[in-house]
């Protein structure tokens, strides 16, 4: 009977020690902070940072009926430079923003098989925005901030949710999280947890909406005077040379990528776009890119004088929407 008693015991006290991860694993399931148990009809107005691959995959199945999607931007988080409302403009088509964070070649080439699989999708535009570290990325990456949907990735429902529910407790996201769901409260320090301002994309399109502007406008030279901007920053920089990226394989991976453009006879542009650094693609791989898609297909304005001037960029990263419709105008021709 004693040892009965010690048995009871000991699974209460293991009840009562659990109990607080238990209450976290329920508050998370009702809560759902990444928007990856459940499907949503607006994933634009979270506060939290979703991961945006997974984000648009949704938003197109949802719409992509109704909408006709058949132009697709793809590459950098410089595809925001990109509206698919300018970009309509030069194209016969139906845009939609496809952007994954930090995408590489790897999760490109997933989410072209992933389109390819699916049911009369006709993929007639493609422009892939894209720099040195795009090509460095020749696996599909993971991490709840590039995972790709089960359907897309052929992984499990199971693995797919664990890495959501185990990044959920880890106290850079569970701290700041906890505290904006009982008060309101989005701590400006808590980086990478929360979105500056919402909506954070175009509902149909999923265009990045670009807060940016609007402050350039209302704050002017001072835009340039704040955070990583300072009098050292904005001085002119000298051009610097890339070294090599491409290997054997991101080769076969472009080759395999032209043959995809081929069967579906898709109108591909590749922008390797400037940068304030200065950092000139590398010829070589360059001489490699035009080899296999064409000089109509690829474009480099990685050290382009005229987008050098710290006007043309919102942070010392991502250039302006102006550039990107500069860049527009030119591959397609003046609209």
């Amino acid at each position: 009977m004693e040892k009965k008693h010690k048995l009871l015991t000991f699974y209460v006290k293991c009840l009562v020690i659990s109990l607080p991860v238990l209450l976290l694993v329920a508050f998370y399931a009702y809560k759902d902070p990444f928007m990856v148990l459940r499907s949503y009809a607006d994933y634009d107005h979270s506060w939290v940072v979703q991961d945006e691959g997974a984000v648009a995959w949704e938003k197109y199945k949802q719409q992509r009926r109704s909408c006709h999607y058949d132009s697709f931007v793809m590459g950098t988080s410089c595809t925001k430079a990109f509206p698919c409302s300018i970009w309509q403009r030069h194209i016969n088509g139906h845009p939609f923003r496809f952007f994954s964070n930090a995408e590489g070649l790897g999760d490109v080439s997933l989410k072209l098989e992933a389109l390819e699989e699916q049911p009369g999708q006709k993929i007639k535009n493609l422009l892939l925005v894209v720099e040195r570290s795009f090509f460095e990325k020749e696996s599909a990456q993971g991490g709840i901030m590039h995972l790709m949907p089960p359907e897309v990735t052929g992984k499990s429902w199971a693995s797919y949710q664990t890495e959501f529910l185990q990044s959920f407790f880890y106290p850079k996201f569970l701290v700041p999280y906890l505290k904006y769901a009982f008060t309101g409260y989005r701590d400006p320090k808590a980086s990478g947890v929360f979105y500056d301002d919402l909506p954070s994309r175009d509902r149909v399109t999923n265009e990045a909406l670009l807060p940016e502007e609007a402050e350039i406008k209302r704050l002017g030279e001072r835009y340039w005077q704040q955070g990583e901007w300072n009098s050292e920053s904005r001085k002119p920089r000298e051009t610097s040379l890339a070294p090599r990226v491409l290997g054997e394989r991101q080769i076969r991976m472009l080759a395999d990528l032209q043959n995809f453009c081929e069967r579906h006879h898709t109108n591909l542009k590749m922008v390797i776009g400037p940068n304030y650094q200065r950092e000139r693609f590398n010829p070589d791989d360059l001489d490699i890119l035009l080899h296999i898609f064409g000089p109509q297909c690829v474009y480099d304005y990685s050290h382009d004088d005229r987008f050098i001037d710290f006007h043309d960029y919102y942070d010392m990263s991502h250039y302006r929407a102006k550039v990107g419709e500069a860049i527009m105008k030119e591959i397609y021709g003046k609209r």
